[in-house]
């Protein structure tokens, strides 16, 4: 028995396969980067959004202070006080696109912790991600293929999914 020199040989890398849902996740965050460009021009696209989110969803009317007396989605697009939460709607949202191919985890953190702090709950990020869908789907019915469309759909879902995932790890605020 002596000391031999062992033979062990180094074992190869394991390079696991990226799954399908990372893949076709990659392809839609391109498609909709490649997309936004078109989509910022529509014209107010955030007040326009926060008008159709407080139309369907009169609820969410006080937590903007928006008076009752607005009936309409027109009355509400003119309204002074969806301008600002619009803005800063479609500027967190550009970032979250911006970032989707590197950093879309950690955007989807901030922006949980943001919305948080402004008293969002959870059960709320679907209809933001809603209403801007169909505005986008509304707005660029003719422009937008289907595919393009579909993109679109899966991308806010994903976002309003991963909100509300982050806002569920956050302790529920007392009414009180």
């Amino acid at each position: 028995m002596g000391c031999g020199t062992s033979s062990v040989e180094p074992q190869e890398s394991i390079i696991a396969e990226p799954s399908p849902a990372i893949i076709e996740f990659g392809i839609v965050a391109s498609e909709v980067k490649r997309t936004w460009p078109d989509i910022k021009k529509i014209d107010r696209l955030g007040e326009k959004t926060f008008a159709y989110l407080l139309h369907k969803y009169p609820e969410f009317r006080p937590f903007y202070h928006i008076p009752e007396a607005y009936k309409s989605e027109a009355e509400l697009l003119d309204t002074e006080e969806i301008k600002e939460p619009g803005e800063r709607f479609i500027r967190w949202y550009a970032d979250i696109i911006e970032h989707s191919d590197t950093k879309f985890d950690e955007k989807i953190h901030e922006k949980a912790v943001e919305l948080n702090n402004q008293g969002v709950g959870r059960t709320q990020v679907k209809h933001y991600s809603n209403s801007l869908v169909h505005v986008i789907n509304y707005e660029l019915q003719h422009e937008l293929t289907t595919e393009e469309k579909h993109s679109w759909q899966i991308f806010c879902t994903k976002v309003s999914n991963g909100l509300a995932a982050e806002l569920s790890k956050f302790p529920r605020k007392s009414i009180v």
